[in-house]
């Protein structure tokens, strides 16, 4: 059984993805724009509001702002969907959310007025001074990947926008919604709701990367392969799909760094994530993106 696969975008999608980004402290090790871009950030805001911030974290109302983005019919900007969440009821809310979730992180109406003074504040104090630039190119990547829907079948086509996100098809999820995203690359945001699963996926680059560079891919799967310990995960993976813990235990290292390991060949494209709803269940090799890393590196090295 297939699932119903949409590819969205909207400015009010990098609004939320900003934010996760900025609250998401743990992942700054991780992202492109690191704790550098955060520090920068910080500057800009009050101290009022950023010590809030500091205050706040990635939780289940938060994950729940997700849903209200999908489900919002304005997302074309930041002031139209905070202007639809503001004008919502409690009761509105419950309607709204009950066919997707049966129990809620507390109360609706009081969620609301947090996280929408929340996003308002990040909207005014920082989203709002985002380069129209950068929102057209996300734009942009949304409709090249929309046109690809019906050329393949839609786990094929959703791994291959992912860049290897395996979302099976089956009996858990009927829709999975793809959007692109920049902040939080080379990591995703991926969040489910009964049997919706929506995911904002890392976009290869920047639409101001120098052209004499090579691609954030192609150097993500250069460094990937440069050690040991990831070669020999690669090496595992073509045996099949492995859980994470028959990785550790077959590589004999830390979950720890196991995890940053996988976390670094994901980024790279070159493992694949068999997904259940919003977790990593398995892992297998990509030998397609091993077997283009010559082609893409040729491309580089002989580009006029």
């Amino acid at each position: 059984m297939s699932y119903e696969l949409e590819v969205a975008f909207g400015p009010a999608n990098e609004l939320l993805n900003s934010l996760h980004t900025y609250l998401c402290k743990k992942f700054y090790k991780k992202t492109d724009l690191g704790s550098t871009w955060a520090g920068q950030t910080k500057l800009k805001l009050s101290k009022p509001f950023a010590s809030t911030l500091d205050e706040t974290e990635i939780s289940a109302e938060w994950k729940l702002m997700y849903l209200f983005l999908y489900l919002c019919p304005h997302k074309e900007s930041a002031e139209r969907f905070l202007a639809w969440f503001e004008r919502m009821t409690a009761g509105e809310m419950y309607e709204l959310l009950a066919p997707y979730m049966s129990s809620f992180p507390g109360e609706l109406g009081a969620i609301r007025d947090r996280w929408l003074h929340l996003l308002s504040e990040w909207n005014r104090q920082y989203f709002a001074g985002t380069d129209p630039k950068l929102l057209e190119w996300l734009s942009e990547n949304a409709a090249r990947k929309r046109a690809g829907i019906g050329t393949l079948p839609p786990d094929a086509l959703a791994e291959q926008i992912t860049n290897g996100l395996y979302f099976e098809p089956g009996a858990e999820c009927d829709k999975l919604v793809l959007s692109p995203q920049y902040h939080f690359q080379p990591a995703n945001i991926i969040y489910t709701f009964g049997s919706l699963t929506v995911c904002q996926y890392a976009v290869d680059g920047s639409y101001d990367d120098p052209a004499d560079e090579p691609s954030r891919r192609l150097y993500r799967q250069l460094r990937s392969l440069s050690e040991k310990s990831r070669l020999r995960i690669l090496r595992y993976l073509n045996g099949g799909p492995r859980s994470f813990t028959e990785i550790v235990r077959y590589i004999g290292i830390s979950k720890g760094i196991t995890h940053d390991h996988i976390f670094n060949l994901r980024s790279a494209g070159l493992l694949r994530a068999h997904m259940s709803g919003d977790s990593a269940v398995a892992y297998s090799l990509r030998k397609e993106a091993i077997g283009g890393l010559q082609e893409s590196l040729l491309g580089y090295l002989l580009a006029d």
